[in-house]
């Protein structure tokens, strides 16, 4: 890689993933702007992963293992990758995933266009356990173009939309991150990585390519869903995100204004998940119910019909009223959602918000 382009550093955290490794770090070496260095971190992986590893870095020298004495977690991980690496630019890659031809070198050309921006991100699509397409994940499309946004454009951008920051697609300036933030906070779990991303934006500017740069694999076991799926959880690290922000190092970044929008959004979003999950466990108990009588009668039937009916209905007044509550109704953001649930289930192509 030339000096004009400047260093990429990747680092992967893996624990047991070693089904998936070799095809991500393949995806990896594959850009046609290869990374100077491949930091692996195994988090104590029981299965092959160590010599999954080992086998690819003897025939790729840019790729070095480094070992936890036990499984500390993504965030140890990641931190500990963060500071081993020596790259003018870092992307934090997951072991299960998979980027797409290109990704590199069309994000490090926007940033080098960009020399003040912190990080840059694109648009990405999902596959399933089996790499399977799911399509694109729908998210705000804030350009039908490549574009830099300044710091002082970030948080107008934000406040209408709400981030478009997608993990995957994410390539940061390494000083941009440790200038600039803590690293990854461990108190923060699955939004660690969405603090960063918001210190980072509001600090130094964001570049944004509206492509489809890379793939997310959809696991129920996933980091991120699991703590989604513990309530309390979820609700703790949401508040403590809205409290870090709130405080002295870091509201002059945030004014309240943007901090009270993305408040009730994410309230909104973590109580719709609790609102469906709730929904479907009611769904399935019909259905056993329903396996008691193989050879249901019409009033049997009528009586299921009926019941789903009843349970769909009470969960969509809940939403309507949670988004009366916590939205306000909120037309713009509301007009995004649309559009981006629109293109995604008529044309499965990224819509555009100009």
């Amino acid at each position: 890689m030339s000096n004009k382009t400047g260093r990429l550093s990747v680092v992967i955290s893996n624990y047991n993933h070693a089904h998936y490794l070799s095809e991500a770090i393949e995806a990896i070496l594959n850009q046609s702007i290869r990374p100077f260095e491949v930091i692996i971190v195994d988090d104590g992986s029981t299965d092959n992963s160590i010599e999954v590893i080992k086998k690819i870095a003897l025939f790729n020298p840019e790729v070095h293992l480094y070992r936890n004495d036990a499984n500390m977690g993504v965030i140890y991980s990641s931190n500990r990758g963060l500071s081993l690496v020596t790259g003018e630019f870092i992307y934090f890659a997951a072991a299960d995933d998979r980027v797409s031809p290109g990704f590199f070198e069309k994000s490090i050309t926007l940033l080098n266009q960009y020399p003040q921006a912190g990080m840059c991100s694109a648009l990405m699509s999902m596959i399933g356990m089996k790499g399977e397409d799911k399509g694109w994940i729908p998210m705000p499309v804030v350009s039908n173009s490549k574009v830099f946004f300044p710091p002082e454009k970030v948080i107008s951008k934000l406040t209408a939309y709400g981030p478009w920051f997608a993990g995957q697609t994410v390539i940061y300036r390494l000083d941009a991150i440790l200038d600039n933030t803590q690293g990854f906070l461990p108190e923060l779990y699955n939004r660690t990585d969405h603090f960063v991303n918001y210190v980072v934006a509001a600090r130094r500017g964001v570049c944004f390519i509206p492509e489809i740069l890379a793939t997310y694999r959809l696991s129920a076991s996933g980091y991120a869903e699991s703590v989604f799926d513990n309530e309390d959880l979820s609700r703790k690290t949401f508040s403590q995100l809205l409290e870090l922000m709130r405080s002295p190092r870091y509201s002059p970044l945030f004014p309240e204004r943007f901090v009270k929008v993305l408040q009730n959004r994410g309230w909104y979003d973590l109580e719709v998940r609790s609102l469906n999950r709730i929904g479907q466990s009611q769904i399935d108990f019909i259905d056993r119910l329903k396996g008691l009588r193989p050879r249901a009668s019409v009033l049997d039937k009528l009586f299921f019909i009926a019941l789903k009916v009843l349970i769909t209905s009470w969960v969509t007044l809940a939403k309507i009223y949670l988004w009366h509550r916590r939205i306000n109704w909120d037309f713009r953001w509301l007009a995004m959602k649309f559009k981006t649930y629109f293109s995604k289930y008529v044309s499965n192509m990224p819509a555009g918000n100009n």
